[in-house]
């Protein structure tokens, strides 16, 4: 059976923490707990997952580590969790010592999809920001969009000792059917051996009745530009389910990569997340 390790959890409680993002997305303006993630996945062999950061207020960046600390404890499945940071403010450095105390942050988010400023990878507080996680051992998940691909380049390139993840397939516009630049900017990103990708978040990208051939040159792009040595499956759940339920997007991906052999489906939904993020099964 199938292990797998979801690299792309989110869990939140908009009674205890504050995500001012949810203010636009209604559908999502609800509690998802553990629980509700253990019946979204089913009789699905997933192991353990990592939890990345629901964006919460500044404010709450640490207090969502303790909420999500306990969870673990309590339930089990989380491995690793990808914590919020503001990198790019004079804070950061003192917000990363109170992170590390917590057993399971391996990473740190700092999200661009939404930011106003298409350069804002690219820019100097925020890449020396990312340049501080190197003292603490912890790596960057970079959530650009297609658009903000040429500053998520820059900053990898000024920041070469810092593991990154790019999340979401670097947001490709399925809808809009554009493929490049998009694919050019995988293969310049795919070129730098400290990057890893999540085949994630694109059903929420694509067409409302999108199908699996929609997808499928995306996801078989990304195969070939970074090979199935640095590619992880993450669900992006609970926001998948605006356009796919959990099972349905582990079915797509499964079907899309249906020639690849047994071992390259293992880096895919687990060897490769249980090495990038250190998950241990003790």
């Amino acid at each position: 059976m199938l292990r797998i390790i979801d690299t792309h959890q989110h869990l939140w409680d908009t009674t205890n923490l504050e995500y001012p993002w949810l203010e636009g997305f209604d559908l999502l303006r609800k509690r998802y707990t553990a629980e509700g993630y253990r019946e979204a996945i089913g009789d699905l062999n997933v192991i353990r997952s990592v939890h990345v950061e629901g964006d919460p207020a500044e404010t709450d960046v640490v207090k969502e580590v303790e909420w999500l600390t306990q969870i673990s404890e309590t339930d089990g499945m989380i491995g690793a969790i990808v914590a919020a940071a503001p990198l790019e403010k004079p804070s950061a450095e003192a917000i990363l010592e109170q992170l590390t105390g917590f057993g399971l942050v391996v990473g740190v988010r700092r999200m661009a999809w939404h930011h106003p400023d298409p350069q804002f990878y690219a820019t100097p507080e925020l890449i020396n920001g990312v340049k501080l996680l190197t003292k603490f051992d912890l790596s960057f998940e970079l959530c650009a969009n297609h658009a903000q691909l040429p500053a998520a380049i820059e900053l990898i390139k000024a920041t070469p000792d810092v593991r990154h993840a790019l999340n979401h397939c670097g947001g490709p516009d399925v809808k809009g059917g554009q493929f490049e630049p998009w694919a050019t900017h995988i293969n310049e990103l795919a070129a730098f051996e400290n990057v890893h990708c999540k085949v994630s978040g694109i059903v929420t990208t694509a067409s409302e009745n999108w199908t699996r051939e929609e997808l499928k040159p995306y996801i078989q792009h990304l195969v070939e530009a970074f090979g199935y040595e640095r590619l992880m499956f993450g669900s992006d759940w609970p926001v998948c389910t605006l356009a796919a339920t959990y099972q349905e997007w582990v079915a797509v991906l499964l079907g899309t990569v249906e020639d690849a052999s047994d071992a390259e489906r293992n880096r895919l939904f687990y060897e490769n997340a249980s090495e990038f993020y250190s998950i241990s099964f003790e």
